[in-house]
């Protein structure tokens, strides 16, 4: 956007607003109900039309919550606002998500990123097929789920796990239902970007399904189905990281300091396509009025291929002047900066004789989850139990295959480079984009992955009433889970079979307002492997190489849990209340295999590690009025490590002086922090609050990479990889507004507005860089959302405002990858109307900014990354409902 969206000077205005609106509701009357059941039968009188009444329900079941907790929330499937759950939970205060590929994916949690949040289905834990434990939630289709609660408080009975949040999504339930729902809705896509992208694709579809009965009074049915093919289109130009050490850098301007300088640089496109298929079954009997069984099954299927044309430049790094003469001799003058702490950097140059290449590659990917369970309630005369039976499974099946071609067009070549703006420039003085110029030379098979990720779970929880002073009720229970990840990798070579092609490559334009040669690309690359290399390899045709192995591992983990919850309500001399106060005992054992590469030598090893916690959880709520109310939460919590930095593959030396080591750690201890939450919040009606919550969070550690001594058979090594840190205080401010305009005249009686805005900090930091470390992974500064909306006779629109201060990105696949990602601001819109009350047509519009995505090494602005572009998206549809 041209202009800045101060979010401070927001913050201040809704303070003010605040106070205003207090003022004036000490003389309305309000007939808001106190009691959660009396609050019940309020939401479910509520018909869900429009974005607003959405908002409306998910806020009353928020105020009666018994822990702070955001919810979205609707009546049915199918009517949640937007194309996946990532896009609704954006716009939560306090929750921001991370886009990949330009879609909304992995979210952070009051400033803290995906390794600190948690994530259950109907209460069940689900797995993930990353490396990690992240889950990315664009493999959720809007249309399948019923409603999503984020608990920023945990309570004694929820799944451990999550410090930052967990995030539960929830299915409708077919016997609270009174009539037959279905619903049919189709989508257009247009990606504007596709236009502008040699071989892309512009246009997509989506469509779901849904059906809602009851088959008989004591049974009933639910069954979805979603489809969508999406494009997938990307520009980019990209820095590798920089030559840091001053004894490996050169000395371009022989003054006698040398200059740091990135490795190289490309620049590329990616242009494919990804499909997605949901479905959903759930089946629920009531056999007698006391016991009550649900089965349901979810399942998300995604399969991507993209095609990846790309230029590599090497060799600006100057590795100990070994370029100081290419820097000296080309017609573009280096340009090189003094830093505050004295060293110098080249921010820009060119090398005669510079070295690219050309890469031309297809990236297949093919990922899976299922999650399933049978949930049985059974209610006694004293008791309600409940026994939950899950399974989940995922896996991806992934490789990235690139063909390389030699160079044989006019020399020297004069390759200039600039990162000046934060944004890197590259040019040359031929066309090295001509197709004349190249011949093929190879193909490398990178990754061949399998990966899988099972979980069994046993739970079981028991209720009952009692009489015990101020205490209601005692809920008391157990998990038991056993989870396994398994991720086999191989990578080979393979030579052409046929040098003789002729009239394959063509040239095209990066396009935008990138400063780049022209690319290299195939007319058909399938055709053009095909032909030179008779098909691409199966994995069972090369033998696996012993750096295979280290690359593979496998982590298995159970947890064991118990706790006790009790209920509460009473007064505080004049001031009610209600909470829950328990205790939850968890226990972790982990088992990490895989193999190592030991003073010249591979060999299997196995590590066992375990921990325990005990994790008192206390919520409050104390009743103001019948309009406000405070709460008030203290616990203890926990987050597992990533799965993928518990892994083995060692690479150790124990002859050298100083023994050294890299790789996996699975010794880590979890993240573990002490929190208190204190909140006010007060509802006028239910379409229009005001909610002011803080937040303090004392982590006592935390995971990061870096180098510390670690023991491997008895042997001490300076250990360079995943450590556990002494972690620090995490603190935040979260501000919510929400009104509908009703005291308006006639037509703008349907307007509304929804404004949250968050401000975390903290002193908690990765380990890197060392003299200026990152801020912890996924933590924001500052976030926010502004929504408008309107909704009158059958006509719904909505534009949401999305900011996101600077955060720190850590690589899911490769965790020592870490980078700084500037703030990005996106805007976003809907339209909708109801021809019929059964039949509604709708257009949306993502990215209207065409917000790119900067990131930068170092904690540096001075060192960009990367600078990806997306566009802007378009969907036009329908949906029906009987």
């Amino acid at each position: 956007m041209t202009g800045k969206f101060k979010l401070t000077v927001v913050a201040l205005a809704m303070t003010q607003i605040f106070a205003m609106q207090h003022a004036q509701a000490q003389s309305e009357e309000n007939t808001t109900q106190q009691k959660a059941k009396e609050a019940e039968q309020q939401i479910e009188t509520i018909v869900v039309k429009g974005f607003g009444a959405t908002l409306s329900k998910s806020l009353m079941q928020k105020k009666f919550s018994e822990s702070t907790v955001e919810i979205i929330s609707t009546d049915d499937l199918g009517q949640l606002p937007d194309v996946t759950i990532a896009d609704s939970l954006g716009r939560l205060p306090g929750v921001a998500a991370e886009r990949d590929r330009g879609n909304a994916s992995s979210i952070s949690i009051r400033g803290l990123g995906a390794r600190l949040n948690a994530a259950t289905m109907n209460g069940r834990e689900i797995v993930s097929a990353e490396p990690s434990r992240d889950v990315r939630y664009e493999q959720f289709p809007a249309e399948l789920i019923n409603s999503v609660e984020v608990y920023k408080s945990p309570m004694a009975n929820n799944l451990e796990g999550g410090i930052a949040g967990l995030v539960n999504m929830n299915f409708v339930s077919p016997l609270a239902k009174d009539k037959r729902m279905i619903n049919i809705s189709g989508h257009l896509m247009d990606y504007q970007m596709g236009d502008d992208l040699a071989g892309a694709d512009s246009s997509g579809e989506k469509a779901s399904f849904s059906y809602v009965d009851q088959w008989a009074d004591n049974f009933g049915v639910v069954f979805g189905l979603t489809y969508q093919d999406q494009p997938s289109v990307q520009r980019e130009t990209a820095s590798y990281s920089y030559n840091k050490v001053e004894a490996d850098q050169g000395d371009v301007n022989g003054d006698g300091i040398t200059e740091a300088a990135p490795w190289g640089g490309k620049a590329g496109t990616k242009v494919g396509n990804t499909e997605r298929v949901g479905s959903l079954m759930i089946l629920e009997w009531e056999p007698v009025e006391t016991v009550n069984l649900k089965y349901d099954l979810f399942y998300s299927k995604f399969d991507i291929e993209e095609r990846e044309d790309q230029f590599w430049f090497d060799g600006w790094g100057n590795w100990q002047g070994s370029n100081n003469w290419g820097y000296n001799n080309s017609a573009t003058t280096p340009t090189i900066v003094t830093r505050p702490d004295g060293s110098q950097q080249l921010t820009g140059g060119g090398i005669l004789w510079g070295a690219h290449s050309a890469n031309n590659a297809t990236w297949f990917q093919e990922n899976h989850l299922l999650s399933t369970g049978l949930k049985t309630t059974v209610t006694g005369d004293v008791w309600t139990s409940t026994y939950d039976v899950g399974y989940s499974e995922a896996g991806i099946e992934s490789r990235w295959v690139n063909i390389t071609s030699a160079y044989g067009g006019p020399t020297p070549l004069d390759i200039s480079w600039s990162n000046a703006g934060g944004r890197l420039a590259i040019q040359t003085n031929e066309d090295i984009g001509n197709p004349d110029y190249y011949s093929i030379t190879g193909m490398n098979v990178d990754t061949d992955r399998d990966l899988t990720d099972e979980m069994v779970s046993v739970r079981a929880d028991f209720e009952r009433n009692i009489e015990w002073g101020v205490f209601e009720t005692l809920v008391v229970g157990g998990r038991y889970s056993d989870r396994d990840k398994d991720n086999d990798v191989q990578s080979w070579w393979q030579s052409p079979v046929n040098t003789g092609l002729t009239d394959y490559g063509y040239s095209y334009e990066l396009g935008g307002d990138f400063v780049s040669p022209n690319l290299y690309g195939f007319k058909d690359w399938n055709a053009t492997m095909n032909q030179a290399f008779g098909g691409i390899d199966d994995r069972s045709q090369h033998a696996k190489t012993d750096q295979d192995r280290v690359n593979s591992w496998y982590v298995g983990e159970t947890n064991t849990a118990a706790y006790f919850m009790l209920k509460m309500s009473g007064e505080l001399g004049d001031l009610p209340y209600t909470g829950n106060f328990g205790v939850r005992y968890v226990r972790t054992d982990s088992t990490s295999s895989g193999y190592q590469f030991k003073d010249g030598a591979y060999s299997p090893i196995s590590v066992d590690h375990d921990y325990d916690e005990i994790l008192p959880a206390l919520n409050m709520i104390f009743t103001v009025s019948e309009e406000a109310q405070v709460r008030f939460g203290m616990s203890r919590a926990l987050s597992r490590p990533p799965l993928v930095e518990m892994r083995t593959g060692f690479q150790l030396d124990s002859q050298s002086p100083v023994r050294t080591g890299s790789g996996g750690n699975p010794t880590l201890d979890p993240f573990v922090a002490d929190q208190i939450d204190l909140g006010y919040e007060y509802y006028w009606s239910s379409d229009r609050a005001m909610t002011v919550s803080t937040f303090f969070k004392d982590l006592k550690t935390h995971v990061g990479s870096s180098t510390d001594v670690m023991i491997v058979d008895g042997v001490a090594y300076d250990f360079t990889g995943p450590i556990n840190g002494d972690g620090g205080q995490i603190k935040g401010l979260e501000l919510m507004y929400q009104q509908a305009l009703t005291m308006l005249p006639e037509p703008f009686d349907g307007l509304g507005f929804y404004a949250n805005y968050s401000l975390t900090d903290s002193n908690v930091t990765e380990f890197v860089p060392e003299d200026n470390p990152l801020p912890l992974g996924g933590l924001s500064r500052h976030v926010g959302n502004l929504t408008l909306w309107y909704y009158k006779a059958g006509f719904d629109a909505k534009v949401s405002y999305n900011y996101r201060s600077a955060n720190t990105r850590v690589g899911s696949w490769i965790p020592t990858e870490i980078t700084r990602a500037k703030a990005e601001r996106t805007v976003d819109a809907s339209l909708s109307y109801e021809v019929t009350e059964a039949f509604k047509v709708m257009l949306q519009a993502q990215n209207l900014t065409n917000e790119e995505a900067v990131t930068y090494f170092d904690n540096d602005p001075s060192r960009p990354a990367s600078y990806q572009e997306w566009g802007r998206r378009f969907l036009l549809g329908f949906s029906y409902s009987m």
